[in-house]
């Protein structure tokens, strides 16, 4: 006898998921209304382009809003532009256009011998799916709760790194928020922004 399949119910649009665990979800919450009058009104690459200037500028400035001495500095890492503050050698911001990668190609033995720390992932800002590199400017140290589908908050970044690795050319970005303490090499929360098909949203989640 032939077992039935099962149908599996379609996703909901990433936009809704976004909302639905923005509403239910402890450690998360919408930043999509900070972004609003930035936002793009046409799709075209220039208008993109513009608007990944001011999500840089606006970065920027929270940063040093927090951050009375730092040193900043912008530079590509080979897949994605890189805001990164030279004085506390940590990423800042992430961010540029999603690409397609090959199947199988990440590099794992790099991303295993790669120095990590006791009680937290080795985070990717962009993950390979999407077009992120290995190691350097593009890891940081993230909880597994934030990291992987082990709990609702893991389950939406991962939704979103998905919709990425599957919709290559679009937008997004990732900062990184620290506690008020130029030492500190873990980020307190992570922002996860993105041009959706859908419509902007943008999303911070508390790294615990």
């Amino acid at each position: 006898m032939t077992p039935r399949k099962r149908n599996r119910r379609p996703q909901a649009p990433i936009t809704q998921r976004i909302d639905e665990a923005v509403a239910a979800v402890p450690g998360i919450r919408s930043s999509t209304a900070t972004y609003v009058p930035y936002l793009p009104v046409e799709a075209d690459a220039q208008a993109v382009a513009r608007f990944a200037g001011d999500v840089e500028d606006l970065a920027t400035h929270l940063y040093q809003q927090a951050v009375a001495q730092s040193q900043l500095y912008t530079f590509s890492d080979g897949a994605f532009d890189v805001l990164f503050d030279l004085a506390a050698e940590r990423t800042v911001l992430v961010h540029g256009i999603s690409k397609q990668t090959a199947p199988n190609s990440r590099d794992n033995s790099y991303h295993r011998g790669y120095p990590g720390r006791s009680g937290f992932d080795k985070g990717h800002a962009m993950s390979h799916a999407q077009g992120g590199l290995e190691g350097g400017p593009n890891y940081f140290l993230q909880t597994p709760g934030t990291n992987r589908r082990l709990a609702p908050a893991g389950r939406l970044w991962r939704d979103i790194e998905t919709y990425l690795a599957k919709n290559p050319g679009t937008y997004a970005f990732v900062r990184l928020i620290y506690p008020a303490d130029i030492t500190a090499d873990v980020p307190a929360a992570m922002e996860y922004g993105a041009l959706f098909t859908e419509g902007f949203r943008s999303v911070v989640f508390d790294n615990a």
